[in-house]
């Protein structure tokens, strides 16, 4: 039997422990430190220990019928596919499944989402209320949780920015799920704040950005820099920051001769297949087809 009397420091460490023959995969971020971690359990007692992360649980089988306790009293729940349960950080949980089940957990050490979120003060206990007695089936949620798991398990090409953004949203949608009050900043940044900023990420264009690096910047907190950005720019730093790239890509393809592979490592991409999927996803076309348009070539 599982020692959950124990505490653990993280939930991968959990895992890895207890029910390593479960684990299908996992998948980390740098900066932030988020793990996925995909594990296939048969029918029984999955109960898990103390760890500091909140750990959202999404369920990949079509059904999961189970019995849980995530901190908040236990309840009888079935999954449909992609509904989720939320565990707060420190909490000894009771897991039984009745059957055998696949899911993924998303793992954010709660400390680091409260440090990024700043003055926008998180609860110390991190507990979310209603998020902890029944299964969490808010759309908006799933998409941010569907999104950020994505980015981890491809090794989040996109950099820091990303999963930060990513993980604000998770925040304030847990706030708003549990009816605390979230005071949210209005207005967009100044002319001089938004001109540092963006000089910023032009001459960091390949290089790894965060929130907080920018936030610096504008003298903010990185809650209101990232919706002040927003509000100023229309798009996400982070997406203006590909965009940054995506400029430079077709500038590098149209007018150098640099194999696609020494223009992927220029730009900050560890291969050729992530900046072409990129590329692709920016412009509809490969990096290839779009050199060859703009040279008049035919692509054999």
């Amino acid at each position: 039997m599982l020692q959950t009397s124990r505490q653990y420091h993280s939930m991968v460490a959990f895992y890895r422990a207890a029910y390593a023959d479960t684990l299908v995969d996992v998948s980390g971020s740098v900066s932030p430190v988020v793990t996925c971690i995909h594990a296939r359990h048969g029918a029984g007692d999955y109960s898990v220990a103390e760890v500091p992360d909140i750990v959202i649980a999404r369920g990949l089988s079509r059904e999961i019928c189970a019995t849980l306790d995530l901190g908040a009293g236990q309840f009888r729940t079935v999954l449909s596919r992609n509904a989720m349960v939320i565990t707060p950080p420190d909490t000894r949980t009771k897991v039984l499944l009745d059957h055998p089940n696949e899911v993924e957990f998303l793992a954010i050490p709660y400390a680091a989402l409260r440090s990024l979120c700043q003055d926008h003060a998180l609860p110390q206990d991190g507990d979310f209320g209603a998020a902890h007695r029944m299964r969490v089936e808010c759309p908006r949620l799933r998409s941010a949780v569907l999104h950020t798991a994505r980015e981890v398990r491809a090794g989040n090409p996109n950099g820091p920015l990303y999963v930060e953004e990513a993980l604000l949203q998770i925040a304030a949608l847990l706030l708003a799920g549990s009816q605390r009050r979230l005071s949210l900043p209005t207005g967009g940044l100044a002319a001089w704040q938004l001109a540092r900023v963006t000089d910023h990420l032009q001459d960091r264009v390949a290089a790894p950005v965060s929130l907080s690096e920018l936030a610096g910047l504008a003298g903010l907190s990185v809650f209101h820099f990232a919706r002040a950005f927003k509000e100023s720019m229309g798009i996400a730093p982070h997406q203006c920051h590909v965009s940054m790239r995506m400029e430079r890509a077709r500038l590098l393809l149209s007018r150098s001769g640099e194999p696609i592979t020494e223009i992927a490592l220029t730009l900050g991409y560890d291969s050729s297949q992530s900046f072409s999927r990129a590329f692709r996803i920016a412009h509809g076309t490969s990096p290839s087809l779009y050199r060859a348009a703009t040279r008049g070539q035919q692509v054999t």
